[in-house]
């Protein structure tokens, strides 16, 4: 049952905004995820699961090279969402073009300003159908502002008319082609 005028409860479980960025030989990409939580309690052991759609091209990247990085959004950085969020590296040969940003030791992109960062190596992965869930050992971290991170629930209502059309449109693409690859009750 849905309240009238209230977010859908599902929404609760998608986390504040990340670009999750990749490299592979001389490329990298990123791109705006919501699916990233923490997978340990282990304090020297950190680990995260991370959920990446098969449309994003990072996606290909990361199975290849076998790591990732997460730029964790800071509020000021709304201007990424149509750059990294709208448009798909497979659309726009030179989506990084106009995102500032610096590589990790292992080559991936990190955006900058964001509140924080990690590198993440890959430990294993599940196959979702539509998406694969990647287990990552965190090998770094690092905090570079003292800020709160973007939450997609609380910024969604104050995105230009525009931006939202985008991301419907979009976002209406990618639900036709994860209902048709991904696992799901037979």
């Amino acid at each position: 049952m849905q309240l009238e005028g209230q977010p859908d409860i599902l929404s609760y479980f998608w986390g504040p905004l990340m670009a999750v960025g990749a490299s592979w030989g001389s490329e990298v990409n990123a791109h705006i995820s919501v699916s990233v939580l923490g997978a340990s309690i282990v304090p020297d052991k950190p680990r995260l699961l991370c959920v990446i759609y098969k449309h994003n091209y990072t996606h290909d990247m990361v199975l290849q090279s076998g790591h990732l990085s997460i730029s964790i959004l800071a509020p000021d950085q709304l201007f990424l969402i149509p750059l990294l969020g709208l448009r798909s590296r497979r659309e726009a040969q030179d989506k990084m073009a106009g995102v500032s940003f610096f590589l990790t030791p292992s080559g991936d992109p990190v955006i900058d300003g964001c509140v924080g960062w990690l590198q993440c190596h890959v430990l294993r992965t599940w196959e979702l159908g539509d998406a694969t869930c990647f287990l990552t050992a965190v090998s770094e971290r690092h905090r570079l502002r003292n800020r709160s991170p973007l939450w997609w629930n609380q910024v969604r209502p104050s995105l230009p008319s525009e931006w939202l059309e985008q991301w419907e449109v979009k976002l209406a693409r990618n639900i036709e082609l994860s209902r048709r690859l991904m696992v799901w009750v037979r």
